[in-house]
């Protein structure tokens, strides 16, 4: 639970939450993350990521990386700002099985 940020919005009810070193104890592993979409656009979602890249920082990682976002959706804005580059893309393939 010490790799969890949770944003409450006064109502109590929860509008954001950030994991880090969540997937087989790798600390630069950062996410899943989301704000709840009602509150999107005032700048939660970078608290969040910049607070868990802060706590990251102090369990000694020098990089950060996650797995899957679409760079022309707000995460994917949010991370090229924050400095994230892409180093590998995945293509989603489909077929109509009829």
């Amino acid at each position: 639970m010490d790799r969890v940020a949770l944003a409450r919005a006064p109502d109590g009810r929860a509008a954001g939450f950030a994991l880090h070193g969540a997937y087989d104890g790798m600390v630069e592993r950062f996410g899943p993350f989301g704000v709840r979409g009602a509150l999107r656009g005032a700048g939660l979602g970078r608290v969040l990521l910049h607070r868990a890249l802060e706590r990251m920082r102090a369990l000694g990682a020098h990089g950060a990386w996650f797995l899957w976002t679409g760079e022309d959706t707000p995460a994917g804005h949010l991370y090229r700002r924050s400095g994230f580059t892409t180093t590998r893309t995945f293509a989603v393939l489909e077929r109509d099985a009829g």
